[in-house]
């Protein structure tokens, strides 16, 4: 195609007619877009909408549940905030799990999920709808502020909003991901808005974005969105520095005031948890000051192989949802995918429509595949790894495509209004050339159709062997199947081509009409809205028949299944309201979905992908080889699993560990520990008595002698406050069987503060002068209440920010009867 005019208008009707749609006002072509988007979304939804059923039964969104109760009955039974849980991994954080007793995301809270909750009739799961009405209305406007026409804003809208990708999220229960992926349209949309007008306004609505996606708790899926707006910025700053240096500094200047402002509103969620990362196993050293981050096999394990780059045409290619997927990773329930009309216009854009912020969109597109492909092409994720502060502490490269709809949106949006002014402007033989040529292809490609359906068979015993099969995966099904491995390989693998198949025919179906709607609009049979609204239609079915196997509503009652009650488990949770014990489950059935949490059961166990490294640590040593002394100095009194009846019902059995140690105990000696492989080795050995013998890694102080008629009894057992009263005839290491936690934990006597020692490698312990004492325990972390303090410090800044450039605007002041001010240069900047 030949190159059209930069300056050529993109909002037109259709040559010499205009449809109804192009004569209307264009508040009300934005109202019906809107509209349009709302009510496709309650189609696609309906069962959650207007049955009330939920998205996912899901094992996260079980662990999740069992958080949430734990995180209600300490609030209510104790009357304070839930900072400490201990009923997985023998206690830790909350800040663990990125949750936090007050909700502070102001605007979603406040603004976003009311409108929500209304415009989805009270739906319980309204807050998972929201995000996909909130990327497609964020998409649209968008696109309108790139002066594109209302029908290509929302065929813009509707690549974000309906891609299998993100549709994929709720059903796996990742509510959080979702919610943070449907803010990055409008973090990108409100950045652009600085580039171009530099105004107080744009920068206060900034700041409030960023604090608001950064406090939806997805850490990772927001710094996908802090990188495409901090590329961006750095992208127009590289642009201006030259020619007009001022602005450069005036875009950068205000862009860093921005996000200085949002991370202030984040604060409240970002000190607690920055200071538990240096514990966990994302911090590496599982201690203060820690900087590490996740070992880089386990941060690769879902890395996106390069060749599965295929499924952007062919989307089932490589398979997925298991048993299906055959691809390079552990497993996948969800695809890649854009739509091929999408795919194809972002090409033409590629091609034909080469602006300065189409190249910042190809350019940030290749670096999300870069990224994604991880060990498979590691030259840019190295890069980020080692360098990006924090980078090495995410993990699942392929997770970065999430943003791929957004990108390929824009795109597609620019090659669709090329093509739209290259038929304005194009004689009659330039199109009756290009109307030649595309018929061509409908029948090469119809041909291809044809011949592979005549030989389908022989299409698919020509394949390599090595298609359709991951690598092993024949020794896994012999595991399974044995003697008959081979032959349900082999019916595996059919099954694979058959999905293939299906969607190559798809494919080439989709493709042949799409050529065929260009061909009838190049002969102008069809005017722009048609043609435009012919390729929504096109796209939305493409796009919802990969969307459909992702929503399957299930009734409310599924999500409360793996809590059932069970009668061992409520006797357990009776006993555990007068006496401290813990259990632990050896079949890991039960703390997969944390369900002994959920009945307020303390386990030494659980499901967190964020655990205390030094925990993690004992949990690989000393749990998986059955290391009774350390269960009996975690306080496990009974061991608990499922088990399967005669008439196929599942109840719990608990078996009691008589051996198990109290909640606290004093020593007769201690040992100083010099490393820790020294540590592990008195814990694995079968002589070490945690009874009498405390493994430390200091001295203590003060000498010791026997503990012999020492006595220590809990009298006081909550969540962040625990009281013991102690008596011994001389001074004594008192050992407490809670999780050592420094960032936050406080030891008093007769209530004077003293030092907390480090013991067994994950316990606490003090030293207790000789009488009669009260000992007292106390979860106090300043980086709760500081940054509480800090974010609604940032918030009051932000809306006062907000007000005064409300206020500044001619229209407001107007109806405000103020004098009008001088404007300045708050709409300058460059266009795409």
């Amino acid at each position: 195609m030949a190159q059209v005019k930069q300056g050529a208008n993109r909002t037109g009707g259709s040559g010499t007619t205009k449809s109804w749609f192009d004569q209307i006002a264009s508040w009300k072509q934005d109202l019906i877009c809107i509209g349009a988007m709302w009510i496709l979304l309650l189609v696609l939804f309906n069962g959650i909408v207007f049955k009330d059923l939920i998205f996912s039964d899901s094992g996260d969104t079980a662990a999740h549940e069992s958080w949430v109760a734990a995180m209600k009955h300490i609030q209510e039974t104790e009357q304070t905030d839930a900072l400490w849980i201990p009923y997985i991994f023998s206690g830790m954080p909350v800040s663990g799990a990125l949750l936090f007793p007050k909700d502070v995301n102001s605007v979603q809270e406040c603004i976003i999920f009311p409108i929500s909750k209304v415009l989805f009739f009270g739906s319980k799961m309204f807050w998972m709808l929201m995000p996909f009405l909130f990327m497609g209305c964020t998409m649209y406007f968008f696109g309108r502020t790139l002066k594109f026409s209302p029908l290509i804003s929302l065929f813009a809208a509707l690549v974000m909003m309906l891609n299998p990708y993100a549709v994929g999220l709720p059903e796996t229960g990742h509510g959080s991901k979702l919610i943070v992926l449907g803010y990055i349209p409008l973090l990108f949309l409100l950045t652009y808005t600085l580039m171009q007008r530099r105004s107080l306004l744009s920068l206060g609505l900034l700041s409030a974005a960023v604090g608001t996606t950064l406090l939806a708790r997805h850490p990772q899926m927001a710094l996908y969105g802090l990188m495409i707006i901090g590329l961006y910025t750095l992208y127009e700053l590289i642009y201006d520095v030259r020619k007009s240096p001022g602005v450069a500094i005036t875009k950068g200047g205000m862009f860093a005031v921005a996000v200085i402002l949002g991370f202030a509103i984040y604060a409240y969620h970002a000190l607690p948890t920055l200071e538990y990362a240096q514990y966990s196993i994302r911090g590496s050293g599982g201690e203060a000051g820690a900087t590490g981050g996740l070992s880089y096999d386990y941060a690769t394990n879902w890395s996106f192989h390069p060749f599965e780059m295929i499924n952007l045409l062919i989307p089932s290619f490589f398979g997925f949802e298991n048993p299906y997927y055959w691809g390079w990773m552990p497993f996948t329930n969800s695809t890649v995918y854009v739509g091929l009309v999408p795919l194809l216009l972002a090409g033409v854009a590629i091609a034909f429509r080469r602006t300065r912020f189409t190249w910042f969109l190809l350019g940030i597109t290749v670096f999300f595949f870069f990224v994604s492909f991880g060990k498979h092409f590691s030259l840019v994720y190295d890069l980020l790894f080692n360098y990006l502060p924090y980078f090495n502490k995410l993990r699942i490269p392929v997770m970065i495509l999430h943003v791929l709809p957004l990108t390929m949106g824009l795109l597609a949006a620019f090659g669709l209004s090329y093509i739209l002014e290259f038929v304005r402007q194009a004689k009659a033989p330039d199109l009756e050339k290009w109307r030649k040529s595309l018929v061509k292809l409908v029948l090469v490609a119809g041909g291809i159709l044809i011949i592979g359906m005549a030989f389908n068979n022989a299409l698919f015993s020509m394949m390599p062997g090595g298609m359709f099969q991951k690598e092993g995966e024949l020794g896994s099904l012999r595991q399974q199947y044995g003697g008959q491995a081979s032959q349900a390989l082999s019916q595996l693998k059919q099954a694979r081509f058959d999905l293939l198949w299906k969607d190559y025919v798809k494919f080439t179906l989709l493709a042949g009409v799409a050529i065929g709607l260009l061909i009838a609009f190049l002969k102008r049979k069809m005017h722009e809205s048609s043609f435009i609204l012919a390729l929504i239609v096109l796209t939305v079915i493409d796009l919802a028949i990969y969307d459909e196997r992702y929503i399957t509503p299930k009734p409310e009652s599924a999500s409360s299944q793996p809590f059932a009650s069970d009668p061992t488990l409520a006797r357990l949770r009776e006993e555990a309201r007068t006496t401290p014990f813990r259990v632990f489950d050896p079949s890991g059935q039960l703390d997969q979905e944390n369900k002994l949490m959920f009945n307020l059961i303390e386990s030494v166990d659980g499901y967190s992908p964020a655990k205390l490294k030094i925990y993690q640590e004992m949990r690989d040593s000393c749990f998986r080889t059955g290391n009774s002394n350390v269960f009996s100095m975690l306080n496990v009194k009974y061991l608990v699993s499922p088990r399967q009846a005669e008439d196929g019902s599942v109840h719990i059995v608990a078996q009691p560990m008589p051996a198990a140690l109290p909640r606290a105990w004093f020593v007769d000696s201690i040992q100083v520990a010099r490393s820790k492989q020294e540590v592990f080795a008195t814990l694995n050995d079968a002589t070490w008595n945690p009874r009498s013998t405390a493994i430390l890694e200091k001295k203590i102080p003060v000498g010791m002698s026997s503990s012999i008629g020492a006595t220590a009894s809990i009298t006081s057992h909550a969540s962040r406050d625990i009281v013991i009263n102690a008596t011994t005839s001389s001074a004594a290491l008192l050992v407490l069987s809670e999780i050592y936690y420094p960032a936050g934990w406080k030891a008093f006597i007769d209530g004077s503060e003293t030092e907390i020692f480090k013991t067994n490698y994950i316990l606490r312990s003090v030293v207790v002068p000789a009488g009669t004492h009260v000992v007292e325990f106390k979860f106090e972390p300043q980086s709760f209440q500081a940054g509480l303090t800090v974010t609604n410090a940032a918030w009051g800044g932000v809306a006062t920010l907000i007000l005064i450039s409300l206020i500044l605007v001619p229209g407001v002041r107007r109806k405000l009867g103020l004098k009008s001010v001088k404007s300045g240069d708050s709409e300058g900047g460059t266009q795409p």
